[in-house]
């Protein structure tokens, strides 16, 4: 038990003791003892308290999440299609007037 509690070393509690005894005297230790355990129990119950709420609003927050997260896929998915879409386009009409601008030299440069 005095090994190694709370980064402190058997001797440096022993130490502690000591001064404790000095300080509160043989009388008020078990009372100081009685209020620490106290005190520990309510941080205990406080901390299983926060646990507790945390563990209740996970799911809400998790599905709230998830439910952004699908709507920006989907966001993310009609553009990358209109943009396919768009280029697609783009590329035709590029296409296109290529041609005809081939065309119109060839066809100047048979007449000339």
């Amino acid at each position: 038990m005095f090994g190694t509690i709370l980064f402190i070393s058997g001797q440096e509690v022993i130490v502690v003791v000591m001064i404790v005894l000095l300080l509160f005297g043989s009388k008020e230790i078990p009372r100081l003892a009685k209020t620490f355990g106290k005190g520990m129990k309510e941080f205990r119950k406080a901390t299983e308290d926060i646990k507790a709420e945390f563990e209740k609003s996970t799911p809400d927050v998790m599905d709230d999440f998830k439910e952004i997260k699908s709507n920006l896929t989907k966001d993310v998915n009609d553009i990358k299609n209109n943009l396919t879409k768009d280029a697609s386009e783009i590329s035709k009409n590029l296409t296109k007037d290529a041609n005809k601008v081939a065309k119109d030299v060839k066809k100047n440069l048979d007449i000339g």
